[in-house]
């Protein structure tokens, strides 16, 4: 009966509610044989009394996002061309400057990045979506549009602080790869602008407050710092220690459960949530992945100081080379003119070509150099370098020691004859055979026009010296003269090959020869750096470096799928709180900021870990030693350098990858309906 009345009372407010009155009115309509509500419906089919009565659209009235952003999609392509274009116009600018390769590839890439970042972050401010599908279409277009310009330009573009040149001098296959690491760069940066700006603006307002959010993710990660230490101190005792020590507590605590439980007494032993469980197995594992990628790459950086180090001091941090054969007589006029160059420290003269070397019957190919002892002190470290002889005795020939005899007398002086000067490098010295004060001939093929043709030109010489710098190639293959000496064995007169420049900063060594060429007013005379005399070399070294780092990196990938996987199970353990935030009106930015947040908090945590170990165990490695065979690495200990630039990368590295970890888990909980998961309460 009472449903009866009801039903029949809410007709009648129908009835009221769709008659010639206002929707608003309370007012009861009299009797009528032929209510309003039927010639409205009559009228217009279609209509029924509740939508008369409720101005309200509904929902089908509201239309659909679409799947596919084109404004977004402008943007993201817009993304893709400016990163490069930002790269190359920084490279340029600093290129001019006179900044060092190095340095000006590595801004030029951090240009690039945010270029790619910032329009990223307006393509999902405007599309008020992540814009996924957007920046993947246009990154597979820069790809393309990468593979094919680079394949088709790099031998064109040598020449520049590109490392494009390089990688296509090493092969087709490192430039492909090289060119794709840039491509996932640019748009796994603007990936990351496109996820911020949808965050900050996905609410139609700028809305950049955290604390909420924060506070939440902070409830939810339960870390309480004792369970920290314990995490820290497993990481660091080793896996096996600490899974031992944690099977030793269990135990411990099994046997006083027993104990209770015999004599009948209450006991409480706390268990681990799966969720923190999967926590701080997330945290180890990016721990990890960041102490390996610090460590090896501050070794790697070692061994490319010391390869450096070694490399600079056997050779000139730059050269003046004059167009022409033989034709740089004016050497001394130049080397005033240079060593007034602000930032130039020394500058020698030098002679070079290449001859062969005998000994009795033992044959070695060698690079010959002239030299000046006075001043080729100021440029190459040959005379802290020398272990046997003197360098001194280049211009001092007969104080040059004469070999023993096999009796172990040294033979009569005036017996003798006095040679000009050489100095060998000791692994040369050792395939020779030959010691300080033995006999070896020079032989060059740029030798006089005979009746049956060119013929080579030899002459004898006594080894002066032996120096050691700790490069194979060097020690196997230079040999020393005197300038003079070399100068009438080669035919030269008084011309030389160039001057070998040493630089007060290192670093700086191409703005201060391109200063010295402008010095010199440019043609005939040309300049180098030592960064153009070993491109290939430290292009391959970096390109060395830049692949091992990818393939440790993948250690944080492979941490940043267990966060993916901690912060599922999140999510579906926070069906019921996500539900409530939704019906209290939390939009999907904020609910997406605080799994975002439980995210990064995760990979701060482990990247913080990781790099203290990091630290620790380089400091060890500096300050201990780890000893290696100087006969086969030629060097005697592990080398490593500490890199605050380093350590800096790949703290950044690992925060990009575990905040791009949370996107997934994080938008299925922002699309989480409230209905669904408060449906079982």
């Amino acid at each position: 009966m009472r449903g009866a009345e009801a039903d029949s009372e809410g007709r009648e407010g129908e009835a009221s509610a769709s008659g010639p009155g206002s929707p608003g009115s309370t007012s009861t309509a009299p009797p009528n044989p032929t209510p309003t509500p039927t010639s409205t419906a009559t009228s217009t089919p279609t209509a029924t009394p509740t939508s008369a009565a409720t101005p309200t659209p509904t929902p089908a009235s509201t239309p659909a996002p679409p799947a596919f952003h084109l404004p977004a999609f402008g943007l993201a392509v817009l993304a893709m061309l400016g990163a490069p274009a930002a790269l190359a116009l920084v490279s340029a600018l600093l290129d001019r400057a006179g900044a060092g390769p190095d340095l000006a590839f590595r801004l030029s890439l951090v240009a690039g990045a945010l270029t790619a970042a910032a329009l990223g972050a307006l393509a999902g401010a405007v599309g008020r979506r992540v814009a996924f599908f957007e920046i993947s279409a246009a990154g597979a277009l820069l790809v393309a549009a990468l593979l094919v310009g680079g394949v088709l330009l790099a031998p064109g573009l040598r020449s520049g602080t590109l490392p494009i040149g390089a990688w296509e001098q090493q092969g087709k296959l490192v430039l492909v790869l090289g060119l794709l690491l840039v491509a996932g760069a640019i748009t796994t940066a603007a990936f990351v602008g496109s996820s911020l700006g949808f965050l900050l603006y996905g609410g139609g307002r700028f809305d950049a407050s955290l604390s909420y959010e924060l506070f939440v993710a902070r409830a939810h990660l339960q870390l309480a710092p004792r369970t920290l230490l314990g995490l820290f101190l497993v990481v660091v005792t080793g896996l096996l220690p600490g899974l031992l020590l944690a099977m030793g507590i269990s135990f411990v605590r099994a046997l006083q459960e027993r104990r209770a439980q015999a004599a009948r007494l209450p006991f409480w032993r706390p268990r681990m949530p799966a969720t923190l469980l999967m926590t701080l197995i997330s945290i180890g594992g990016v721990a990890i992945g960041v102490w390996a990628l610090t460590v090896v790459l501050s070794v790697m950086s070692g061994f490319e100081a010391d390869l450096k180090s070694k490399i600079l001091g056997a050779r000139s941090h730059g050269v003046v080379l004059k167009y022409g054969d033989n034709d740089f007589t004016e050497w001394r006029e130049v080397r005033d003119r240079v060593l007034s160059v602000p930032g130039i420290a020394g500058a020698t003269p030098f002679v070079y070509s290449e001859v062969m070397l005998s000994a009795d019957r033992q044959l070695a190919g060698a690079i010959l150099e002239g030299v000046d002892p006075a001043t080729v002190g100021t440029v190459l470290d040959l005379a802290r370098n020398v272990r046997q002889g003197d360098l001194a005795w280049l211009d001092h020939p007969e104080r040059i020691p004469l070999p023993r005899g096999t009796g172990g007398a040294e033979a009569p002086p005036a017996r003798a004859e006095v040679l000009p000067g050489l100095v060998i490098g000791q692994e040369l010295a050792r395939s020779l055979r030959v010691f300080v004060g033995d006999v070896v001939n020079v032989i060059s093929p740029l030798g006089d026009l005979g009746p049956a043709g060119p013929q080579p030109r030899s002459r004898a010489f006594r080894v002066a010296a032996i120096f050691y710098c700790g490069m194979y190639e060097y020690d196997s293959k230079f040999a020393y003269l005197g300038l003079a000496d070399a100068q009438r064995f080669l035919a030269t007169g008084d011309s030389v090959t160039g001057l070998e420049l040493r630089v007060k900063d290192l670093d700086s060594a191409r703005p201060v020869v391109r200063r010295v060429l402008a010095h010199l007013e440019g043609y005939p005379y040309r300049v180098k750096d030592w960064g153009e005399l070993n491109r290939n070399l430290f292009a391959a070294l970096n390109m060395e470096k830049v692949v091992m780092a990818v393939i440790l990196g993948f250690i944080v990938l492979v941490a940043s799928f267990t966060i993916v996987a901690t912060l599922v199970m999140q999510v579906l353990d926070k069906r019921r709180e996500i539900a409530v935030l939704r019906s209290m009106g939390a939009g999907t930015p904020s609910i997406m900021k605080i799994f975002v947040a439980e995210g990064l908090g995760i990979g701060a945590i482990g990247t913080a870990f990781g790099l203290l170990l990091g630290f620790g165990t380089c400091l060890f490695i500096d300050k201990v030693g780890i000893p290696l065979d100087p006969e086969v690495y030629y060097i005697s200990n592990l080398p490593v350098r500490l890199s605050g630039v380093e350590f800096l990368l790949v703290a950044l590295l690992s925060l990009a990858i575990s905040y791009l970890a949370t996107l997934y888990p994080a938008t299925k909980a922002a699309r989480l309906e409230p209905v669904e998961g408060l449906r079982g309460e």
